[in-house]
């Protein structure tokens, strides 16, 4: 048992002494101070007195280190208007899933053993979702895959009724890894449904709304403006701005090597002059905690988004987030620019071929409109010169 913090004063040759232990101290070790009167001695001794009785007779003052520690920690969340207890409860909780859960291919086949008696057509077709779902999380615990990471895989091509059916065999899936404990419950109540015309159309944002979704990022996430630079000046994935560092965005361009493209095939990017000035005065990090922090972006910047970083959330004013809308905002105003169908097919890492992206992207912009997506600079400045990416 810890000793009782005494705070007697004691009449010694130097003067009078007033010990101060170790939990008071501001070196973090037992101190002795001197006093020339026992009056200013028995002041001091009654100010210690009362900080140790402040904090609870069986408590004590966290220690110096631990004190800067918490002080870092709180510049950190203060952006996010987070407490550091909130953000301990959190990092817990989420360890505590993580910890729990298991890598997608072994919940995968873990699953298919849970099929016995199961017809064979059932399961060759839970087979087929699940070789899709592979290539994008192979390696990923269950806990740590976002609803819209399953959307993108599960509408990435196909008709309505192929696209309605990996839907519905990825939420049996999860269903039974939530059931194992590997993943949430709730995972798919935000998975959309696919409706008819899905496949032929795509949205993507207009300038204004790209003005504002960066304008957002500048005065609020900063450390996210450089991802959403890459994501919509150079059409990188989602998923893949989560594996992108440092050391792969250069002067010279974006090399994404095999292990971070989802296909798995290396791709390099040249930068446009738009993305080439939006890197210079952003050089690109990694954003901790990117899909968190996008979340709360696009829901300031008006999309009607949830993120866990905003107390209070404005109320939004644009409707929903378009399904894999960077990407393709970037490709509809590239081609538009006068990027060609064939020089975009290794740049955009598109597997579908030629003909899908004339499907998809041509004429889905203007010309006008492509100069004054590419015209967007850092801090309201404006690019004088367009070259498609």
């Amino acid at each position: 048992m810890a000793r009782k913090a005494s705070f007697t004063v004691l009449e010694t040759p130097a003067g009078w002494q007033v010990n101060t232990p170790s939990t008071l101290a501001a070196s973090g070790r037992r101190e002795r101070h001197y006093f020339q009167t026992k009056k200013a001695a028995i002041a001091h001794a009654q100010t210690l007195r009362e900080r140790f009785l402040a904090h609870g007779a069986g408590a004590s003052i966290i220690r110096p280190s631990l004190a800067e520690d918490a002080t870092r920690a709180m510049e950190l969340l203060s952006p996010w208007g987070k407490s550091l207890t909130e953000a301990a409860r959190f990092l817990a909780a989420a360890l505590e899933r993580d910890k729990a859960s298991v890598p997608f291919e072994i919940a995968s086949e873990s699953w298919f053993d849970s099929m016995e008696g199961l017809r064979p057509k059932s399961v060759v077709s839970y087979r087929m979702t699940s070789t899709r779902l592979l290539e994008s999380f192979k390696g990923r615990l269950m806990s740590t895959i976002e609803p819209e990471e399953i959307q993108a895989v599960v509408f990435s091509n196909g008709g309505t009724a192929t696209r309605s059916l990996h839907r519905r065999n990825a939420r049996a899936l999860w269903n039974f890894a939530a059931k194992k404990g590997w993943c949430q419950k709730d995972v798919f109540a935000k998975v959309d449904t696919p409706r008819a015309g899905d496949a032929k159309e795509i949205a993507f944002l207009t300038v204004p709304e790209v003005e504002a979704l960066l304008t957002t990022a500048e005065k609020h996430f900063p450390q996210a403006v450089p991802a959403y630079a890459v994501a919509l000046f150079a059409g990188v994935r989602r998923e893949e701005l989560t594996k992108l560092e440092a050391f792969h965005v250069t002067p010279e361009g974006i090399e994404l090597p095999a292990a971070v493209t989802k296909k798995g095939r290396r791709r390099h990017v040249t930068p446009s002059p738009t993305l080439a000035a939006w890197l210079r005065e952003y050089p690109f990090e990694p954003c901790p905690n990117w899909l968190e922090v996008d979340r709360a972006c696009r829901r300031l910047a008006g999309w009607d988004v949830a993120s866990v970083l905003l107390k209070e959330p404005p109320k939004p004013t644009r409707g929903a987030w378009p399904q894999n809308a960077l990407r393709h905002t970037h490709a509809s105003y590239a081609i538009a620019a006068g990027a060609s169908i064939e020089s975009m097919l290794f740049e955009f890492g598109h597997s579908g071929g030629p003909q899908l992206l004339r499907e998809h992207y041509l004429g889905r912009a203007s010309k006008k409109e492509a100069v004054a997506f590419f015209a967007i600079g850092p801090k309201g400045q404006k690019i004088p010169t367009i070259a498609a990416a």
